[in-house]
């Protein structure tokens, strides 16, 4: 249901969630961020064995969103519309999470770039399909009022991935190199991440308990009606917008500073895990605070802030030259990102009808996985050509290679995005200011 004025769903709609749904949902967004965090920070080491030409990296490493303006919207559509023994969602989890480990387990032993370029699309593909599914579980299962409370605390579950990640998957993956060379680069990690993906979500979707819902009947939907549906509720395509805007400026530095920290700063892998690591460690202290925290607010205003959060650390992390430095820029990023997360999918799901949640969903993640796609194409262009007109290879680590361009890109498109964001209303949080208002008045 939803008011006629703002088109802002019910809070009564959906019952609170209990502890055991939320230990599971905490479970599912574990296991799929230690993939995500191995894809984000060790594959672009893995293809830099392969080439050091910065336009292939990442035209590469696009394959990931590119895979999403696909799989997500499918999968939120078909997730809405089926229901199985698994469930709804719970059912592509189950089925997809041991095709992504398969591909984990072979990654070390490729030996040429087109079949890594094949194992890549494998992973990518299916890691898009478990994304399209875990994400709509939060408008399905938590109601407005617990939302981002619950945002916070998996996101907080999602950082401890991406920490074990970066502080003890890194280090895992230096003292293997020591032994082992180049020779099946990574395998410890990316054994440990497969491992996850049985553990952590294959296991836990089997315990997900969907509440089986009958699928509405509907028209069939068409390209026209998907995007129809999605722009006519009232603000959610200009909050899309920002979200596209959010998902640039984060890739833009994310997917690339494992290369800024071996190629520009010449850092080891562990040296760039246990500095980068402050990123996912601000996100994991304050998820549940600024979950609870947010709600106060008009939600446009604090993801403004959390935009300028992430611009200081554009800035602390272009002139980084040490271990310390990065971390500084890590951990303002990283207040940055999370004061996003826990706000930015709570605005959108206000607006999802309950029988569109999947595909809602999935056209919010079209939305970040072109910002996604843009960002690493753009920036793969951009360190090339910054790289040829800053300084000859000669005076470079690594590759020869400058990566500094990376903080600028994300800088002005964090601008950008908080512009897009001052046209932006908060209606649910209008409403009941306007309610407030009105029960002073009658006490």
């Amino acid at each position: 249901m939803k008011t006629e004025a703002s088109g802002v769903q019910s809070p009564t709609a959906i019952p609170p969630l209990k502890l055991s749904g939320i230990l599971v949902l905490c479970s599912l967004f574990f296991g799929v961020s230690i993939t995500e965090a191995s894809s984000v920070f060790l594959l672009p080491l893995t293809l830099k064995l392969f080439t050091d030409n910065p336009q292939y990296i990442f035209l590469i490493l696009a394959i990931n969103p590119a895979f999403g303006l696909i799989a997500q919207p499918l999968v939120g559509i078909w997730s809405d519309r089926i229901w199985t023994r698994f469930g709804r969602r719970g059912f592509f989890l189950v089925t997809c999470a041991p095709l992504v480990a398969i591909s984990l387990i072979l990654m070390p032993y490729i030996g040429s770039l087109l079949l890594l370029v094949i194992l890549v699309v494998w992973l990518q593909f299916f890691q898009d399909v478990l994304n399209g599914s875990d994400q709509p579980l939060i408008a399905d299962l938590v109601p407005p009022a617990q939302r981002t409370f619950v945002l916070g605390l998996v996101k907080t579950c999602e950082n401890v991935g991406f920490m074990a990640v970066l502080y003890i998957g890194m280090s895992w993956v230096t003292s293997y190199k020591v032994t082992h060379g180049d020779e099946q680069f990574g395998l410890p990690l990316y054994w440990a991440a497969a491992v996850a993906q049985l553990v952590f979500v294959m296991g836990a979707a089997l315990f997900l308990k969907e509440p089986k819902r009958t699928p509405a009947k509907r028209p069939r939907v068409t390209p026209m009606r998907y995007f129809k549906d999605f722009f006519s509720q009232p603000m959610l395509g200009r909050i899309a917008a920002a979200y596209f805007m959010r998902a640039f400026t984060r890739t833009a530095v994310v997917g690339s500073v494992a290369l800024y920290a071996s190629d520009t700063l010449a850092f080891s892998e562990g040296e760039m895990g246990r500095s980068w690591g402050l990123m996912p460690f601000i996100s994991l202290v304050l998820g549940i605070p600024l979950g609870l925290l947010v709600e106060r607010f008009a939600k446009q205003r604090v993801l403004q802030v959390g935009f300028v959060a992430i611009l200081v650390g554009c800035f602390i992390g272009y002139f980084a030259g040490s271990p310390m430095g990065l971390a500084c820029a890590a951990l303002c990023f990283g207040l940055g990102d999370m004061t996003l997360e826990v706000t930015h999918k709570a605005f959108m799901s206000d607006h999802y009808p309950p029988e569109k949640i999947g595909q809602f969903t999935g056209c919010v993640n079209i939305f970040y996985a072109t910002g996604r796609t843009c960002a690493l194409v753009f920036v793969g262009v951009a360190i090339d050509w910054y790289s040829r007109l800053t300084r000859s290879g000669s005076d470079l680590v690594g590759s020869g290679l400058d990566y500094h361009v990376i903080w600028v890109v994300s800088g002005i498109s964090a601008l950008i995005g908080i512009a897009i964001l001052s046209t932006v209303r908060d209606q649910r949080h209008e409403q009941r200011l306007a309610a407030k208002g009105e029960g002073e008045s009658i006490g």
